[in-house]
This record gives structure tokens, C-alpha cells and sequence, in this order.
């Protein structure tokens, strides 16, 4: 295994103007920390560069191979309910395709139409993820869909969905710790989902149950039963990721696992500093 880090977890990075970083300086610091890939989700041009986002995207793409930095994936939103979104990640597999990433994650939905389920929508949802997994093998890049986004978050239905689609070059990206969005524990949703992994994320959590307070303390959010959590460094918090590391290993999954930090306090650099130095020793 390796390890990589997404860009989304240096949302809370600035530089010494206040400013946030731009992907180039993500690719600086995703080496400097020690991560052997970075993760892009979404990717912006910034303003001083006078390109398209497919050129920038290639741009990248050098620019991470002259560092020794790889990319592992490409990540973007997808709402298959709303209208377009075939074409729009058809487009978005274009820029995986310029970028070099191996993969493409896209979301399913967000929210089920009233007097349906979320099982009584995968027909619909597997025709569709066809078509864009389809596309994809054209362009040499796999697909895969993560626990996300409170709808489409339960091991039963990420493992319904995959089943459903039956592509070789669709699966599953699974997030340790975004089951507990779903109120899962994550050892035992990770063990459902493992065999059907073409990509990891690692994230922690701090978790307060509802029972011991009915709002969410500052800095949490709500899990889609009530109860509280925050982001936190790797090995901080209640998501047991040495186990789900090993369910991965038992699976026989050898890819790269990226480090997602989502945390609201401290210092976001030293944070994510120390979930690397857990993580490694989490998969040595």
C-alpha cells in the first residue's frame, strides 16, 4: 500500500497572506509532508495561469512527475437525479484522463424523491454509472463511487449499487470514516465493502452521542441519526484505522490509501503531519 492525501484537506491551509494554496502549491506540500501520491478533488486553474483546465490538468500532471509525486485519483461531485450529469462527468473523466489519475470518484445522490428508496432507485443508478464507467474504459480510467453525502452512505447500499452495475471497471472507494455519517461502525462496514475497494480513504472522527447533548458542540456536525461528530488527526478519534487497514490487507487491496482530514481545530499541517505518521505505521 501507499499513501496519498487530497487536496480537501488542505482547505484550511494558508500561506503567509491569508491566501489558500493553489493545486500547484498542494503538490509542494503533499510531497514535503512525505505522502508518496496527492488526490485531486475538483481542480481550479488559478489565475495566474493562463490555460485551460485541461491544459493546467497535464500541466499537473508533469509537474508531479518531475517531483516523484503520483496522482491517485481524481475526485468530483455527481447528483445522478439531476439532469446532465452523464455528460458533465464525461467531461470531468476527460480531465482524469489529462491529469493522469488512474481513477475517477463520483458521487450517486444526494436526497431521495419523496415515496421512493434508495434500492428502488438502483436500476436507474446502474444504467447511468454504466454509461460514465463505459466512457471511462476508453480513456484507460476506472470509476468508483465512496460512502458519501448521507443518501448513498450505507454499506448495503454501496455493495446493492456495485452489484447491480457489474462492471469490472466500476467500484467502490471506501471512506473508514464516513460510515459514521450513516451511523455505522466502521470495522463492520469496512469488512462488507473490502472485497469491492478500488480506492481507500482514511478519516478520523471525534464523536459525541446525542444522549449527551442534544446540539452539536462547536465544530460538529450531525450524523443523519443525531448524533455529533468533528473531524480529528488520524488516531485521534473513535474510527478504528489499524483494523480497517488490516480488513484492506485481508481483501488483498495493495493501492494507494488517501489520508482525508476534515478537522476544524488546530493546526491543519501538523494535523495532517501526524495521521501520515499514523497511517504508515498502520500499513507497515
Amino acid at each position: 500500500m501507499k499513501t496519498s492525501v487530497n487536496t480537501y484537506s488542505f482547505a484550511r491551509v494558508r500561506k503567509s497572506d491569508g491566501t489558500p494554496l493553489n493545486a500547484v502549491e498542494m503538490c509542494d506540500l503533499a510531497k514535503e509532508l512525505g505522502f508518496d501520491a496527492i488526490e485531486f478533488v475538483g481542480l481550479d486553474v488559478p489565475g495566474s495561469f493562463n490555460m485551460t483546465q485541461i491544459q493546467f490538468a497535464y500541466f499537473i500532471r508533469g509537474y508531479c512527475a518531475a517531483k516523484g509525486l503520483g496522482i491517485s485519483a481524481y475526485t468530483v461531485g455527481a447528483d445522478f437525479l439531476a439532469p446532465g450529469t452523464v455528460e458533465h462527468l464525461k467531461r470531468e473523466l476527460d480531465v482524469a484522463f489529462a491529469l493522469g489519475a488512474p481513477l475517477m470518484r463520483h458521487d450517486i445522490a444526494y436526497a431521495c424523491p419523496e415515496g421512493r428508496t434508495y434500492f428502488d432507485l438502483i436500476p436507474e443508478f446502474a444504467e447511468k454509472v454504466t454509461e460514465v464507467t463505459e466512457y471511462a474504459k476508453t480513456l484507460g480510467v476506472r470509476t468508483c463511487t465512496e460512502n458519501h453525502g448521507y443518501f448513498s452512505q450505507d454499506s448495503d447500499r454501496m455493495t446493492a449499487l456495485v452489484k447491480a452495475v457489474n462492471n469490472p471497471n466500476f467500484g467502490l472507494l471506501v471512506d473508514f470514516g464516513n460510515f459514521m455519517c450513516a451511523d455505522q461502525i466502521s470495522v463492520e462496514a469496512v469488512k462488507e465493502t473490502a472485497p469491492y475497494a478500488i480506492h481507500v480513504h482514511a478519516k478520523d472522527f471525534h464523536y459525541v452521542p446525542k444522549e449527551e447533548s442534544v446540539n452539536p458542540p462547536a465544530g460538529y456536525f450531525n450524523t443523519r441519526g443525531g448524533n455529533h461528530i468533528s473531524g480529528c488527526a488520524l488516531g485521534d478519534g473513535v474510527v478504528n484505522v489499524r483494523e480497517c487497514v488490516n480488513i484492506m490487507k485481508k481483501a488483498g487491496y495493495s493501492g494507494f490509501i488517501t489520508l482525508e482530514y476534515e478537522g476544524p481545530f488546530g493546526d491543519p499541517v501538523e494535523e495532517i503531519r501526524r495521521g501520515l505518521a499514523f497511517l504508515n505505521s498502520c500499513i507497515a
